[in-house]
């Protein structure tokens, strides 16, 4: 498992450092402000997931609120972004978002984040 270094949008842009999906997985650090940005240059559709640590919790309007792993699917030379995450939702206990794939061959990934300054 890899961890994933956010970088940051400012209004000069920015050209992000791609690195190779880990078989492993990956991780960041989530402030809430972070994305994923996925880029799929295989020959199939690769899934990535992005696991929830908190899936329910009881609320006393609305009940059980159920939160879902993100599952996305991106199809061969597709990009997507995926994201924000909600801290409360997908925090482990050292503050990351943990990501797995459903394969790695020919995916890059990257971590980035809007300056909000």
């Amino acid at each position: 498992m890899a961890t994933l270094t956010a970088q940051k949008i400012t209004d000069q842009g920015v050209i992000a450092t791609i690195a190779s999906a880990n078989a492993g997985g990956d991780e960041f650090l989530n402030t809430g402000l972070e994305f994923l940005f996925v880029q799929n240059s295989h020959s199939g559709s690769q899934t990535v997931t992005v696991t929830a640590q908190v899936t329910n919790i009881h609320h006393q309007q609305f009940g059980t609120v159920i939160k879902q792993n993100i599952v996305k699917s991106v199809a061969a030379g597709g990009e997507a972004f995926i994201g924000p995450f909600k801290q409360a939702a997908f925090n482990d206990s050292n503050h990351k978002v943990q990501i797995t794939y459903s394969a790695v061959t020919d995916l890059n990934v990257a971590v980035l984040y809007l300056d909000q300054q």
